[in-house]
């Protein structure tokens, strides 16, 4: 039996072929412990197990805030609107103030004609540049103007005019100061030099702005 002992151990294919039970098992339970992890390291997936911070803001907050928002976006909107009808308020304006300010000078330069010849024509223009009171006014001014032209044989050379707005009128009108400097010359002197101002009431008629009222202020 010894000796059958000793050829067994001696004998290298019979010990390969006996499986070794002790390595079968720490083998089993190697692989059992790969197969299984453990819950613990699966617990990381479960949205149950992970700490969420609580919403700071909560429905009532959202809703203040989205009417903020649109409360900013509705000012905004109505100052831009409010700037845009501005601006074209200043325009209109601008424009009127414009007008006003041409035929002042025009008209104004027609009661200062050069000559008796030119003032016919200017007798003319003075009725057309005149409105209201000024226009029942207008015929008589121009005619008394005109005789006075021809008594004294007066030549008249405007140097400098210039208008500018005093005010708005609530009836639509607007105040012009007129300051003009001009040289006279009748039949007692030559090149007089007058300066003097005058305030002209222009109001809108016909699609244009003309004299209601023309009175000589002090300088």
């Amino acid at each position: 039996m010894e000796g059958d002992a000793g050829a067994r151990q001696l004998n290298p294919t019979d010990a390969d072929e006996t499986p070794d039970e002790s390595l079968a098992v720490s083998t089993e339970e190697h692989s059992g412990d790969v197969s299984d992890p453990p819950e613990d390291s699966l617990g990381g997936f479960d949205d149950g197990s992970v700490d969420r911070r609580p919403s700071r803001l909560g429905v009532g907050s959202v809703v203040c805030i989205c009417m903020l928002l649109v409360l900013l976006a509705g000012g905004a909107g109505a100052g831009g609107y409010l700037a845009l009808r501005s601006h074209h308020d200043s325009e209109a304006i601008a424009r009127t103030e414009a007008a006003a300010l041409a035929a002042a000078r025009d008209c104004v330069t027609a009661t200062q004609a050069p000559d008796t010849a030119a003032m016919l024509a200017s007798q003319s223009k003075i009725i057309e540049c005149s409105t209201g009171a000024f226009g029942l006014q207008a015929p008589l001014y121009s005619s008394v103007l005109a005789e006075a032209y021809q008594a004294a044989n007066v030549q008249v050379k405007v140097s400098d005019l210039r208008a500018a707005v005093e005010r708005h009128n609530d009836d639509g009108s607007i105040e012009v100061l007129v300051a003009l400097r001009t040289k006279v010359t009748n039949s007692e002197a030559a090149d007089q030099e007058q300066g003097y101002r005058l305030r002209v009431q222009m109001a809108p008629a016909d699609g244009t702005y003309k004299i209601a009222d023309i009175k000589q202020v002090a300088s």
